[in-house]
């Protein structure tokens, strides 16, 4: 077990790696300053982002692209840059944290047995490398690099770079009990939230039956608003403000954990509707990430 410490502010994503020896060994307890980690995590995002992805969007050949397979989800997508950048990311990161383990969306889908490692006693990276890639393949700004660092089955931190997004890319971090940051600035616990709440109900991965009964049950409920057809920027719209909740049922953990812990964090709540709490281990089912527990509470309410 290891604390991670938050100053003030921490660095954005173009900041430099400042040397560091208090890095963890697996095993022991250490304390891991947040200037040591989010710096080098950041540096790090700032170096696949900058070489890797940026060069790669709307870049793209058509041999670059394949069809994947994923169960469940046949119009799925992977790019060479998703895999290079999640090579990068195993690569950039095996050092932080010794012994920690990896669990890369790309490698998963190649060997799904790696997923059990979340379940271990080690720490474990979770990587997106290219979230939301058909908007990546098709030249759209919405997709981000998502890293979470995931310990006993509870994230610690994560971190969600958006590169594409105008007028500047940006980056959210946070850390379990010290608070979510966007480019080293920290998110106010406090928020409001409208008498018609704004949100999008991700229904695509629902079993029908499911899908028309959240939907029947929410409606006239709240002011309905499209997907971004990424998590990363659907969690990121709502630490920014730009959302007040969405409602997801498919759980893959490298989609979910990083923008589930930015968002409880900044003082929301990411709970199922049978009111246990989100966590990396949960399985499918339909799942509340709201602003603030009394908006997650009332849609609880209008689904049980």
């Amino acid at each position: 077990m290891f604390r991670l410490v938050q100053p003030d502010t921490v660095a954005s994503v173009t900041a430099t790696a400042r040397p560091c020896t208090e890095l963890p060994t697996s095993g022991a307890p250490h304390t891991l300053s947040m200037v040591s980690l989010i710096e080098r995590v950041n540096a790090i995002l700032h170096g696949v982002v900058s070489t890797v992805v940026m060069p790669s969007f709307r870049a793209l050949r058509p041999e670059d692209i394949h069809a994947k397979d994923t169960p469940g989800d046949p119009d799925d997508l992977v790019t060479s840059a998703d895999r290079a950048a999640e090579q990068y990311l195993i690569d950039a990161l095996r050092e932080l944290v010794p012994g920690a383990r990896f669990i890369g969306e790309e490698a998963v889908s190649e060997n799904p047995s790696l997923l059990g490692a979340l379940s271990g006693p080690d720490p474990a990276w979770l990587i997106d490398p290219i979230d939301g890639t058909k908007n990546f393949a098709r030249g759209a700004a919405d997709f981000g690099v998502m890293v979470a660092l995931v310990e006993a089955g509870l994230t610690r931190a994560s971190w969600i770079a958006v590169p594409a997004a105008q007028p500047s890319g940006y980056v959210v971090s946070a850390e379990s009990g010290h608070g979510t940051y966007i480019d080293g600035v920290r998110v106010p616990s406090v928020r409001r939230v409208a008498s018609t709440p704004r949100g999008t109900i991700h229904t695509r991965m629902m079993p029908g039956d499911t899908a028309a009964d959240v939907l029947a049950k929410l409606r006239g409920q709240y002011a309905p608003l499209p997907s971004t057809g990424a998590a990363a920027t659907e969690y990121s719209a709502i630490i920014r403000g730009d959302k007040d909740f969405v409602i997801y049922y498919r759980l893959l953990p490298w989609d979910h954990a990083p923008g589930a812990l930015a968002i409880t964090e900044a003082g929301g709540v990411a709970v199922h509707v049978t009111g246990e709490s989100y966590a990396p281990l949960s399985p499918n089912q339909v799942t509340i990430f709201a602003a603030t527990p009394a908006l997650a509470d009332t849609i609880r309410a209008l689904l049980i």
